[in-house]
């Protein structure tokens, strides 16, 4: 079983799961619907330990053009911690996928 901190390990997986989802689109709509799909996707297609606190998250087809484009894309987050109600003023650096206008 591949290594989840490994970056050859987890290129490979990345490889087999694309390479899966471009021979079966139905397969690549079951892990854009459902993140755990997608995560038991690397388990079994790219024969890869996934953490249990990793998240294994797929975004539709010309996505990231679309928000490159005209900013309609989507966007992914990090949960930040706990404040009380106080931030520290860095909320942005929770936003994790960000693009040229950025």
């Amino acid at each position: 079983m591949k290594k989840w901190n490994n970056p050859d390990d987890k290129k490979a997986a990345c490889t087999a799961v694309l390479k899966k989802i471009m021979s079966d689109k139905s397969f690549g709509a079951k892990c854009l619907e459902s993140d755990d799909f997608a995560r038991k996707a690397f388990q079994t297609i790219g024969e890869i330990e996934v953490p249990e606190d990793a998240k294994v998250v797929f975004l539709p087809e010309g996505d990231v053009d679309k928000a490159k484009r005209d900013g309609t894309g989507s966007l992914v987050l990090e949960i930040p911690p706990a404040t009380n109600g106080h931030s520290n003023g860095h909320t942005m650096e929770y936003v994790r996928c960000t693009y040229v206008f950025w």
